[in-house]
């Protein structure tokens, strides 16, 4: 499903008065070059460590850690083991740790496999439900399965609530549409900061997808926070597509 409220140029010009514009003479490869050299970053917590530090410290709203996909929440008691807690021995409404590009697709070797610019909380049987599927778009009449909270339906939602819902149909994944813009810019980061180690055909086959979902989703205020907030465990280092939303356009093209 897609919804639009306002046009991009409008969103983009009401962002760009706040953003970074990084690089701004350069484009293509040499954008690519240029961002790498200055945000990849030279250390990263281990994949434990990450996933604690994002549920305790990151992600972590009052007393609960929310899902990416469907804004369930699951209370972390204090002075708990994060992971474990909100885990619940693999039960399908704990919390575990989902790689928006997945460790089948090249998110599992060197830095990116515990890169916290593309982990997010997810309820645990969403996370198994998505597997490696690329992100896209899909009809709400060819969706199999729902995701909102703690439910999941094979019906079609009701319109007041249909847009909160993550769905999975036609071999694709479709976050709900307060998640778009911040799962299309997690996988510009680790195509652009990782090249080698994220697959170009898995990349491709979503990118217009994604592209759309950056530019009508763009970055507002708790997702600048989440970046720099990583970036402080990350060598300094924040996601340039949250600061800067000229970045897409100007490393693949305009539309």
């Amino acid at each position: 499903m897609q919804r639009i409220f306002l046009t991009f140029p409008l969103l983009l010009l009401g962002l760009l008065a706040h953003a970074q514009a990084l690089f701004p003479e350069l484009q293509g490869e040499a954008l690519a070059t240029a961002l790498r050299q200055a945000y990849t970053p030279g250390h990263v917590l281990s994949y434990r460590d990450a996933r604690d530090t994002m549920y305790a410290l990151i992600d972590r709203q009052g007393d609960s850690v929310y899902c990416v996909y469907t804004h369930y929440a699951r209370y972390l008691a204090p002075g708990e083991d994060p992971s474990q807690y909100l885990y619940q021995d693999g039960s399908p409404d704990g919390i575990n740790c989902e790689h928006a590009w997945p460790r089948s697709r090249g998110g599992d070797g060197g830095h990116a496999f515990s890169d916290m610019h593309h982990l997010f909380p997810t309820r645990v049987d969403i996370n198994q439900a998505r597997g490696n599927a690329p992100f896209g778009e899909v009809h709400d009449h060819r969706t199999r399965r729902w995701f909102w909270l703690g439910q999941e339906r094979s019906d079609l939602p009701p319109e007041a609530t249909i847009d909160e819902y993550s769905e999975l149909g036609d071999g694709r994944f479709e976050p709900r549409e307060a998640s778009k813009g911040d799962i299309a810019r997690a996988i510009f980061y680790i195509r652009t900061i990782y090249p080698e180690s994220a697959e170009s055909p898995f990349f491709a086959a979503q990118f217009s997808t994604l592209r759309y979902w950056h530019e009508h989703d763009l970055p507002d205020e708790k997702e600048i926070r989440r970046t720099w907030a990583i970036a402080h465990y990350q060598d300094g280092k924040p996601n340039p597509f949250v600061l800067d939303p000229t970045l897409v356009a100007r490393l693949w093209g305009e539309d």
